[in-house]
Formats: structure tokens, C-alpha cells, sequence
């Protein structure tokens, strides 16, 4: 399975799953001492989109674990967007954090080539501009993460995750029956706000200082 939970639920609680962006795995939450004092599920490796749906729905299975609150950040949001629409009865809120409405095609190729022509070069620029505007918590990247994804990306799977995001069609509607929140950043350069995600009925916040890790700036509106 490539799903685990950090901590055991309690009965009756609904677990949070985090799904990473393009390039990321889960251990985001352990440097930024993200979603604390929630119940965690986590992909245990970089995302995948083959097969996302059907994993994640067997792992769910095999838990008995009803229901998830997804939290989905760039690519992330896109497979929690897709899952909760095809699996509506196992999502209870769904947050969409720095989604981009959708990526060109001439856009992917330059990242394609980028990674094809040297794939360490372009995945720290990358980085780079993931984190432009949070200085502090790029080094810490820098000094904890950073040379361990450099040396364990997988070409395949962001091929894969590239397929996945020139191909990805936005819903005309959102899932019926689930709490939708939209964050984006003002200053994002990744998915730059002019491309959002802006549907009826969902609650949307627009963070006029923060670039595309606005996840980092979740937690402010929970206090």
C-alpha cells in the first residue's frame, strides 16, 4: 500500500488526507510541523496519478475508514478534486490550495525538455520558485529535503504527473454534499492568480503577500 496513517483514528474520527504537489512528497508536513492536531494520512511516496483513484479507494477499503477531509496543494489538488468527484461519498471537506485552472500544453513541454536536459538543474529552479516569497522556510528546505528528493525523483512519475496536468479538465460543478475551500497566493509564479480556480459556492481566500506555498499560510485561518 502507498498509503499509511502518521497516528492510529480514533473511532469515528475523519481522518486528513494531504496530497503534495508536483515534485513533493508528504514530508512537508513534518518540517513545517503542518496540520497539527489532526489525524494523518499520507502518500508514502512522490504522487502518482495512475492509479491514484483506485489505490487510494482500496486503502480506504481495507481501513475501514468511511470518509477523508482531503487537503490537496498544486497537482495534489487536482487528484483531490477528481477523486471527490468520482468518489463524492468518501469526502467530507476538500481544500484546494494554489490550484492552477489548467496548465498549456507549450508550458509542459518546456518543463519536459527542462528535466530531460538536466533534471537536478531544472528541479532546483523549480524549487526555487515554489518558495519564492517564504526566505526561511526555503532553507530549511534547502538544508533537510531538498538533496534527498534531488537524488530520488523518479523521471517517470513527474512524466506522469505532466500527462496528468495537460490533460486535467476542470468540472463545470463542484461535488455535491462537500465543504469546498479554495486558497490561492496573490504572488504565485507557479499558478500565477489570474489562473485559479474560482467556483460557485466555494469559500475562496486569496493571500495578497504569499507565492505558491501558501500552504504555508493555511493555518492562519484556523486561529
Amino acid at each position: 500500500m502507498l498509503f499509511s496513517f502518521l497516528s492510529s483514528p480514533r473511532p469515528g474520527e475523519i481522518p486528513l488526507l494531504f496530497l503534495p504537489g508536483w515534485g513533493f512528497d508528504s514530508r512537508l508536513i513534518q518540517l513545517f510541523n503542518l496540520f497539527q492536531e489532526e489525524t494523518l494520512l499520507v502518500y508514502d511516496s512522490f504522487l502518482d496519478p495512475r492509479n491514484f483513484k483506485n489505490e487510494l479507494l482500496s486503502f480506504l477499503e481495507n481501513a475501514g475508514c468511511r470518509k477523508v477531509k482531503i487537503v490537496g496543494w498544486s497537482m495534489g489538488a487536482n487528484l483531490g478534486l477528481d477523486f471527490s468527484l468520482s468518489s463524492p461519498d468518501r469526502v467530507a471537506v476538500l481544500e484546494l490550495v494554489a490550484m492552477r485552472r489548467n496548465w498549456p500544453g507549450h508550458e509542459v513541454s518546456a518543463i519536459r525538455h527542462g528535466i530531460e536536459t538536466d533534471l537536478k538543474k531544472y528541479m532546483q529552479g523549480f524549487y526555487r520558485k515554489c518558495f519564492l516569497g517564504c526566505k526561511a522556510a526555503y532553507v530549511e528546505f534547502q538544508e533537510k529535503l531538498q538533496e534527498n528528493y534531488l537524488n530520488m525523483l523518479d523521471r517517470d512519475i513527474l512524466f506522469s504527473g505532466l500527462d496528468y496536468l495537460e490533460n486535467f479538465s476542470l468540472p463545470y460543478q463542484l461535488p455535491e454534499d462537500i465543504s469546498v475551500s479554495i486558497l490561492h497566493g496573490r504572488k504565485d509564479v507557479i499558478a500565477p492568480v489570474e489562473d485559479r480556480i474560482d467556483f460557485s459556492g466555494a469559500n475562496l481566500d486569496i493571500f495578497p503577500h504569499a507565492g505558491h506555498m501558501v500552504l504555508l499560510d493555511r493555518d492562519k485561518l484556523l486561529k
